[in-house]
């Protein structure tokens, strides 16, 4: 009489301890995916909200709701007119400015070669420092104007979808006031999401194939 083969599938116990381990990670992709924490969110925001850091009025869209854009892309620009008459302005005051001094600079010059008098002389150095201090000051507005004309257009932080346009054009926004919305192209959600999903299935297949096994 043949004798009864018993069959028995070593391992057993890693089927448990993976099944364990899926479950675990299922938990860990859950709460990413659907409950992240402040800092996750912070480190992949679900969406962004894109504004100027300067004052204006918008004069040009470049996008639409909907439109995918590229990181570094145009998204709106704010009006130039006001911002390029006063930075013209600025220009010109610091060139006449800046001509002053060559001026008041070869005439101390002259004064001292032709021993004019001490008062005199401390008169015109005092002329000269006045004007130097006015130049260095119109200078630096002119630098914060270019600046405030180079901040005048609107670019992508990032990959993704607009979501929402917050104003309208022509209409006056302020410095840190959203702009656009847009929803970023990052797969982080989703991956978790899938491997959520993923780990769910294998947890039963492994705690199945331990059942099995007994």
């Amino acid at each position: 009489m043949p004798v009864k083969r018993k069959y028995k599938v070593n391992g057993t116990k890693d089927f448990i301890i993976f099944s364990g381990i899926f479950f675990f990670l299922c938990l860990w992709a859950i709460k990413d995916a659907w409950y992240p924490s402040p800092k996750v969110i912070k480190k992949h925001p679900q969406q962004i909200e894109v504004s100027f850091n300067i004052d204006g009025a918008i004069a040009q869209w470049h996008v639409a709701k909907g439109d995918s854009v590229g990181e570094g892309q145009l998204l709106v620009e704010l009006q130039q007119s006001k911002m390029q008459v006063d930075f013209d302005a600025a220009k010109k005051k610091y060139a006449t400015e800046k001509e002053e001094i060559i001026l008041l600079d070869f005439t101390l010059r002259n004064a001292k070669a032709n021993h004019i008098s001490d008062a005199e002389i401390t008169t015109l150095e005092q002329r000269q420092v006045v004007a130097e201090s006015e130049m260095d000051h119109t200078l630096e507005e002119v630098n914060v104007m270019r600046e405030r004309m180079n901040s005048s257009g609107l670019y992508s932080p990032s990959k993704g979808v607009v979501k929402e346009l917050l104003a309208s054009t022509y209409s006056q926004i302020e410095q840190g006031q959203g702009v656009v919305m847009i929803d970023p192209k990052d797969h982080f959600y989703l991956f978790n999401k899938s491997l959520a999903i993923l780990s769910f299935f294998a947890f039963w297949i492994f705690l199945g194939l331990h059942i099995l096994s007994n």
